[in-house]
């Protein structure tokens, strides 16, 4: 592959992400023609009556800077506030996502005597996207569009006005790749062929050394934004990710889990105007440090970096995968590898 195809496909998403990353309200079109980037909380959708998730809580956006919090709404006419919430992007979980009103006014609990006004919260239901369990191995390498858009005929041509539409988080098969000025093109079914720059690609990589034959490993894609997990050869499960942005890369290399906690808060940049604070963030399996994979309720940009070094998984990935790592996990939140109950490896690489 060439550098001029990589940096193409590397920079212009980084861009993308650090662009929804500061919106505050409404889309904003993207350079490619009749693209729309979603709006802000990149992508999500308001919860509406009847929505399910895995989750195990229900996730709110604060939409406003320094909402004050209450020990009861009763309270919130005569008494001070508790707290506030600070300035950031800040996610709080909710008791209840049933509001309590009182004299007319709409609550939410968000902890123990702890509510605040449901007009200062915004309600989304998570990303549905979901990778894939292979109980085989894959015949060719396989992709998912990141982009929704129209296969062209042959490499390089503009599609035709009726030719099919290949939308985001569909699931393709390449059959056969060809360069065209710089750009691999993959053909995904017959006279359809996809710019490389719209899809995440998924293929079979070799074990890394160091890792034994019938271990289990992780095998991180930057460049893709795709992760594929292994059982010694055999690749089991495939999806799209979100890793680093521009400024906070996630590193390369392999390390083992270290530890797995299937709730617990995450904030960061305290001071920076892109203070983050994220309450009951769930699965989360770091490896390197600080360096996590975890689930990312609060966005649907999976095929894009779009952290701060953390590995971002859709709900059902994540899941999926702290509950198939090591270290085997009991009851308690925390779980820690050690000797007896290694962490499974993973492989995090550019190309």
């Amino acid at each position: 592959m060439k550098q001029t195809e990589r940096m193409t496909k590397r920079v212009l998403p980084l861009v993308v992400g650090l662009m929804l990353a500061m919106m505050a309200v409404g889309g904003i079109a993207s350079a490619r023609t009749g693209v729309e980037l979603p709006p802000a909380r990149d992508g999500l959708l308001e919860l509406s009556r009847g929505d399910n998730s895995i989750l195990p809580l229900t996730y709110a956006y604060v939409i406003t800077n320094d909402v004050p919090v209450y020990a009861s709404p009763s309270l919130a006419a005569v008494g001070e506030p508790v707290r506030t919430l600070g300035a950031g992007y800040l996610w709080v979980s909710l008791v209840s996502a049933k509001p309590i009103v009182q004299d007319g006014q709409a609550w939410y609990q968000i902890n123990a005597n702890e509510y605040v006004r449901a007009d200062q919260l915004a309600l989304y239901k998570p990303s549905a996207f979901a990778g894939v369990q292979l109980d085989a191995p894959p015949e060719s390498p396989f992709a998912w569009m990141v982009y929704s858009v129209q296969a062209s005929a042959q490499p390089g041509e503009k599609p035709a006005k009726d030719a099919p539409l290949l939308r985001r988080y569909t699931r393709v098969a390449i059959y056969e790749e060809q360069p065209v000025d710089d750009v691999t093109w993959y053909r995904v079914g017959e006279n359809q062929w996809i710019d490389q720059r719209k899809v995440g690609v998924v293929k079979v990589m070799p074990r890394p050394a160091g890792v034994g034959e019938s271990e289990k490993w992780i095998d991180v894609n930057l460049f893709e934004q795709t992760l594929a997990a292994y059982e010694g050869d055999r690749m089991v499960y495939a999806t799209l990710v979100s890793t680093g942005l521009p400024h906070w890369k996630t590193e390369e290399g392999l390390t083992r889990m270290w530890a797995k906690i299937r709730m617990a808060k995450m904030s960061g940049r305290d001071g920076y105007a892109d203070y983050y604070y994220l309450e009951d963030v769930p699965w989360a399996m770091y490896f390197n440090r600080a360096f996590a994979l975890h689930a990312a309720y609060w966005h649907d940009r999976f095929g894009f970096p779009h952290s701060h070094g953390c590995v971002n998984l859709a709900p059902q990935d994540a899941q999926w995968l702290f509950e198939w790592t090591t270290p085997t996990v009991g009851k308690s939140n925390w779980t820690s590898a050690s000797e007896v109950n290694p962490g499974t490896w993973v492989w995090v690489h550019e190309k």
